[in-house]
């Protein structure tokens, strides 16, 4: 029988990760919205921490994000006036517990983006992945999981140059690990989850290590609050590929309409990078739980 912390964790641990990546891998990166959608991806999509669902049961999210820029951080990185930036985007994933110990989960993203006067740019889906979550070990609140997921990304069009971001003929694959621990502070239920990533990229255009933090709390029984940090940074890819780094903040809160719905609202912001967009934007999502 799991405990109530690891129960509470699992409930909790919902993250916009991968909705927060979708935004600001490089400069030229830009985007339009559609934050109609109703919740963190962790940037970068999301994703449920190192705890996995119970078998048989499986959530899915919609999450909207907006987000704009008009400045970039620099190879020193310091912050310089750059061309206007636009990003909207809404992306869908969906978990589902094989087994107590095993999670499958995928996902896919529609989005559109404008850089200064270039037209929008990716009105359409702009990626679709695949993959599973091994929990490793559980005992006293405390939890550890693998991951490993593909996916790929659209290489975009001819009017789309100075935005490619190296597309459906370079897919990747990402090893993660995640670690995760239910505590309670002072009388409110609190988690704590950190992940560590390596995104392989075949075929052309940089790896990327991904490190990412979590820290949420309880105040009230249905009202969940998320203080989350993601950091991206490009590993090798060729001589004529610009390496780059984002570190990005993000806040938000998660209420519970009942057992099986959820709702999220918050913001993010790209506080440190090199050669990166210094991205400020909102997220939305809708939860929901069978």
């Amino acid at each position: 029988m799991p405990s109530m912390r690891g129960k509470f964790a699992r409930r909790a641990v919902w993250s916009v990760a991968e909705c927060s990546r979708a935004g600001g891998l490089r400069p030229a990166f830009a985007g339009l919205v559609v934050s109609t959608a109703i919740l963190v991806g962790a940037s970068r999509p999301a994703h449920s921490g190192a705890w996995t669902l119970e078998e048989g049961t499986g959530q899915a999210i919609v999450t909207g994000l907006y987000s704009q820029a008009d400045a970039a951080f620099d190879a020193d990185g310091a912050p310089a006036p750059r061309q206007d930036f636009e990003k909207g985007a809404v992306g869908v994933l969906v978990e589902y517990g094989l087994t107590e110990t095993f999670t499958l989960l995928g996902e896919g993203e529609f989005g559109a983006e404008r850089e200064g006067d270039l037209p929008f740019a990716r009105p359409a889906l702009s990626h679709v992945g695949i993959g599973g979550r091994l929990r490793l070990y559980e005992a006293d609140g405390f939890v550890a999981s693998g991951q490993i997921s593909a996916r790929v990304e659209d290489a975009f069009g001819a009017a789309d140059a100075a935005v490619d971001t190296f597309g459906w003929d370079a897919p990747q694959i990402e090893a993660r690990a995640l670690a995760g621990y239910g505590f309670t502070l002072g009388d409110y239920p609190a988690f704590v989850d950190g992940q560590a990533a390596y995104r392989y990229r075949v075929g052309d255009g940089p790896d990327e290590v991904k490190l990412d933090l979590s820290f949420g709390i309880r105040p009230w029984s249905n009202i969940l609050l998320l203080a989350q940090g993601f950091a991206t940074f490009s590993a090798g890819g060729g001589e004529d590929v610009e390496t780059y780094a984002y570190h990005k903040a993000q806040l938000s809160m998660v209420y519970d309409h009942n057992e099986r719905w959820s709702l999220q609202a918050g913001g993010f912001a790209t506080v440190a990078g090199t050669n990166a967009i210094k991205e400020r934007g909102l997220i939305t999502a809708l939860w929901y739980r069978f």
